[in-house]
């Protein structure tokens, strides 16, 4: 039997591993569309909600983690259904190719 190919009866798994840059354009807007997002979560608990507030407040990249919704990313795509999801968001540097010197001299 090819390697390719599959029955109902075996599942399979895959593990999908994106990369993305932000470009922050507006740190006010991000940090409160992440505030008021953690605010109307009734999901979280009294305590998970002020951790969360902390953390956007402290750090923008947590603003991003609270705005991602990897089952929107993937919830529409036939045959499949999201097993697990873990994401995490840190500051970067500007990508290579970017650079804002560039887009002066043009």
């Amino acid at each position: 039997m090819d390697n390719a190919t599959t029955s109902d009866s075996t599942t399979q798994y895959i593990r999908l591993n994106l990369e993305i840059v932000l470009e922050v354009t507006d740190a006010d807007a991000l940090r409160a569309a992440a505030l008021e997002t953690v605010k109307a979560d009734e999901e979280l608990s009294a305590g998970d909600r002020t951790d969360a507030i902390a953390a956007i407040e402290a750090d923008l990249a947590e603003s991003v983690s609270y705005l991602i919704d990897p089952f929107g990313l993937v919830e529409d795509i036939a045959g499949t259904e999201l097993s697990e999801a873990g994401w995490q968001s840190e500051g970067a540097e500007q990508p290579e190719g970017e650079d804002e010197e560039d887009d002066e001299d043009a």
